[in-house]
């Protein structure tokens, strides 16, 4: 395929394509790996679709490029409305460098903008189903982080994967105190499940104490009382909710999914009979998470919240009047927000304990790193940690971090990921040259990887879960470790995608010149940008209307999301979890794209 059939290609139906060639050409010097670690080379030859060009560049410094330099937010509200998706790219470059850049005095002091005061710590779900806010506070460690927590879906419920790429939320059986399942039998009593027989695509046999097989009905419905029980607000399930649910029976240690109309289900490999994948390092440490939002999210849902700002369409603010609402009402605290044109930000971060990164060669000079502390385990049973109820002082380098954000026409907020270059081998890809020529780059089979160590013939495979949180618990008898991680879409799209070479080429484009423009020694020139996504719009989220690299997945934080291969058809994407429900399609996507959203208790009681 030559440049020119790419360049009149487009995922965008209001975009034309050839707009992005005024973003700016640039000529990218090749990028030389001269350290011993492993590193995801970013192809300096690819077409220039969406270069950053220099002067671009410059302007995002506030006119000069400065090492570890100040970088300012990327406008939202003057986000081009004829839009291509070189603009998605780069405004998310432009928010990474901004996050990570050092804090300005008017942002109140620490060490990155993402760790200051105009952001907010967001807390796990309590015992209420409910979050909360806690301000980073000058000179103050991030609080307390933790691993990772069961993947949600959009009735808060814990969310699985099928080998078709088709995300389920799971509803868990009644149980007796044994932990085994029970099912209604055909008299309508509850029956204590055994064993079970299962075969995926097929109805699952369920036998009781006897060994005995359970006369069931013919349509194992899903029960609504214990929906209402594990999740309150469904009271009742409609047929589009059920549709989109599994029901979880666990009897002897294995666990059958079945879906609403009585099917076996066979989850991605790693989540068979887990909800929660846990991750380790290959220098053993357990990766950690943390969700911060800034300071235009907080005021403006605290402001709905307590009915000080109007909100009819349940949107996330995009225009200057809507963002100007925030700001008066956070000016009505005694609080002034200094970047509103950055709009509603969302950040999730993974990090690493340091610890052993030399011996793998990989050097903690080259991560982003903050203080913070980590919970202690007992790790004398090797296939299962406790927790000690210590904490111990860690440094933590960053190895992922999501940047979502609401911009002008998308209240859906664009939904872009980076990892760290040394983070997970990639699978093979493709993409399009500066000559029109496409080039195919070979899978990574080589050097020390921080998630993987080559070894295994079947990569994604999970050891771990935290299902029994807050214990952490081996899948099988093979102790708790570090697996082995492939990064399957390598710049988020499906390998045997319609569009793949011009989506990895639009990418890696964006994301060289960026690393390439930043100079020598910047510690941010070490993470690259491997996608992002968006509607068609703006508009409530539908398997239809998706677009950019809409298979997108960090291997930090979706490891076990990632289906079982490269191609299109296996494998999740941000938006296989963050959707609007049964909002109609023709709307603009309402805020329940944010899972945390509704759960958050305002910064403020009302009439406060």
């Amino acid at each position: 395929m030559n440049g020119s059939a790419i360049i009149n290609r487009s995922r965008q139906k209001n975009s034309a394509l050839s707009k992005c060639l005024t973003c700016g050409l640039i000529a990218v010097a090749p990028m030389l790996m001269t350290t011993a670690q492993a590193q995801t080379v970013v192809p300096t030859n690819a077409q220039a679709l969406c270069a950053v060009s220099p002067q671009t560049f410059a302007g995002w410094f506030g006119g000069n490029v400065s090492l570890n330099g100040v970088v300012n937010p990327a406008n939202s509200i003057a986000f081009p409305t004829n839009n291509t998706d070189c603009d998605f790219y780069q405004w998310s470059a432009q928010m990474f460098l901004w996050l990570t850049s050092p804090a300005p005095s008017t942002y109140g002091g620490n060490s990155m903008v993402f760790n200051s005061p105009v952001f907010y710590n967001v807390s796990g779900l309590n015992a209420e189903n409910k979050r909360t806010y806690s301000q980073n506070l000058p000179n103050v460690p991030l609080p307390l982080l933790n691993i990772r927590s069961a993947q949600v879906g959009p009735n808060g419920l814990q969310r699985i994967t099928d080998k078709t790429g088709h995300s389920f939320e799971v509803l868990p059986a009644p149980q007796t105190e044994k932990g085994q399942s029970l099912i209604k039998n055909s008299a309508g009593k509850f029956v204590e499940i055994n064993r079970i027989e299962a075969q995926e695509g097929k109805k699952p046999s369920f036998f009781d104490s006897a060994n005995k097989k359970i006369a069931v009905p013919a349509q194992q419905n899903m029960d609504a009382t214990v929906a209402a029980k594990v999740a309150p607000h469904l009271l009742t399930m409609n047929t589009k909710v059920a549709k989109n649910m599994v029901q979880a029976f666990q009897a002897n240690g294995k666990t059958v999914f079945v879906d609403s109309l009585g099917n076996t289900i066979e989850p991605t490999q790693g989540q068979a009979g887990s909800l929660s994948g846990v991750l380790l390092g290959q220098n053993q440490s357990l990766v950690y998470y943390a969700t911060m939002v800034n300071d235009v999210f907080a005021f403006f849902q605290t402001g709905v919240a307590n009915g000080n700002i109007s909100n009819p369409n349940n949107v996330f603010p995009t225009t200057q009047a809507e963002v100007n609402a925030v700001v008066n009402y956070a000016a009505s605290k005694g609080v002034k927000i200094p970047d509103q044109e950055a709009l509603t930000m969302e950040v999730k971060t993974a990090w690493i304990d340091t610890t052993g990164l030399d011996a793998l060669g990989l050097k903690a000079s080259n991560y982003i790193t903050v203080n913070t502390s980590v919970p202690l385990y007992n790790k004398s049973n090797p296939l299962l940690w406790i927790p000690t109820g210590q904490n111990k002082p860690v440094k933590l380098a960053l190895v992922g971090m999501h940047v979502v954000g609401s911009t002008n026409g998308h209240p859906e907020m664009i939904w872009a990921t980076f990892e760290h270059l040394s983070n997970t081998p990639n699978a093979a890809y493709s993409y399009t040259s500066n000559t029109g020529a496409t080039v195919n780059v070979a899978q990574d089979t080589t050097g020390a990887w921080l998630f993987s160590s080559l070894k295994s013939a079947t990569p994604n495979v999970q050891l771990a879960n935290f299902k029994a949180s807050p214990n952490i618990t081996a899948n099988t008898s093979t102790p708790i470790g570090p697996s082995d991680t492939l990064r399957w879409k390598a710049w988020g799209s499906g390998s045997d995608a319609a569009n793949v070479l011009l989506e990895n080429t639009e990418v890696i484009s964006t994301t060289s010149s960026v690393l390439n423009q930043l100079i020598k020694g910047d510690v941010r020139a070490n993470y690259m940008l491997t996608g992002a996504t968006w509607t068609i719009g703006g508009k409530t989220v539908t398997a239809t209307n998706q677009v950019g690299t809409n298979l997108l997945n960090n291997t930090t934080m979706e490891t076990y999301d990632q289906g079982i291969g490269s191609t299109k058809s296996s494998g999740s994407n941000c938006f296989s979890c963050h959707s609007n429900g049964s909002q109609p399609v023709n709307q603009p996507a309402n805020t329940s794209v944010s899972h945390i959203y509704n759960t958050l208790i305002p910064l403020y009681p009302k009439n406060k």
